[in-house]
């Protein structure tokens, strides 16, 4: 008897922690997969880690004013095995940088999904989609 409700009990959390891990991938909550847009701006950080990577970036709007944007991007084991390999020293603060993806839902907060990254002074570049 003890032995059943442990494995029910066991089962359970199981089945709740799958749930858990299929919703951290959703993506469309957050961003709006029907708009593209492209940024430009000079990277404040890189977060290389999993698992997801982030890279935040200073962009200056129209009027002049410096905004942080948070670009989400795929995990370091994605990033390293992908098409044009990424590692943790490909983009350093101070680059120059132009960044490509799925922009946020709520436009009040600056950031996107990343789909390309440019680096036009030497002519580095990824393109891609990671999960």
């Amino acid at each position: 008897m003890k032995r059943t409700f442990l494995m029910l009990v066991c089962g359970a959390a199981l089945l709740g922690s799958a749930g858990a891990a299929y919703a951290h991938h959703s993506f469309t909550a957050a961003y709006d997969n029907s708009k593209r847009v492209e940024v430009e701006g000079v990277v404040k950080e890189f977060i290389w880690r999993n698992p997801h990577s982030f890279v935040r970036i200073e962009v200056t709007d129209k009027s002049g004013k410096v905004e942080t944007w948070s670009l989400e991007w795929g995990s370091s084991n994605q990033l390293s095995a992908a098409k044009y390999p990424v590692t943790r020293t490909s983009i350093k603060a101070g680059d120059r940088i132009i960044a490509g993806g799925e922009p946020r839902r709520d436009p009040a907060v600056k950031g996107l999904r990343v789909y390309s990254i440019k680096r036009p002074l030497d002519g580095w570049m990824w393109e891609g989609t990671v999960d």
